[in-house]
């Protein structure tokens, strides 16, 4: 290989590695009786106008997107880490019933997640792209 094959190979081998988006996804733990949502992302930037929007709803493929649960935050510290997590009160999902939840802020932020309920004890599950059901 030439010097030059090489040099154009190594550009586009960086740019591919480099500029590949990484998946955007979303923490998600109990709280009480709240769903902790939290980026786990330094490089969460707010957007416009300093503000983010979270919102969810239950993944049905078969029908378009209807949200549940949606609420704007203005000039509110960004949900970085558990201990700035966005809080969505637990008695706004059904248990046992895939939900997707999204946080808009620079960027879009996602995951699909069911809130089992297993004999009194409620356990977040995450689950597989593609997947609508808890099963």
């Amino acid at each position: 290989m030439n010097k030059y094959t090489l040099f154009v190979f190594l550009i586009i081998l960086a740019c591919l590695t480099g500029c590949n988006p990484q998946s955007k996804g979303l923490e998600v733990k109990l709280n009480q009786d709240n769903l902790c949502v939290s980026t786990n992302n330094p490089k969460t930037y707010y957007g416009t106008d300093n503000t983010f929007l979270i919102y969810l709803g239950k993944i049905d493929y078969k029908k378009d997107f209807k949200s549940t649960y949606e609420k704007l935050y203005t000039n509110t510290p960004l949900p970085i880490d558990e201990k700035n997590c966005v809080a969505i009160p637990l008695n706004e999902i059904e248990r046992n019933i895939a939900y997707e939840i999204i946080l808009d802020t620079n960027k879009s932020f996602h995951t699909s997640i069911c809130v089992m309920d297993k004999g009194n004890k409620l356990e977040v599950k995450y689950l597989e792209p593609g997947k609508s059901t808890c099963n």
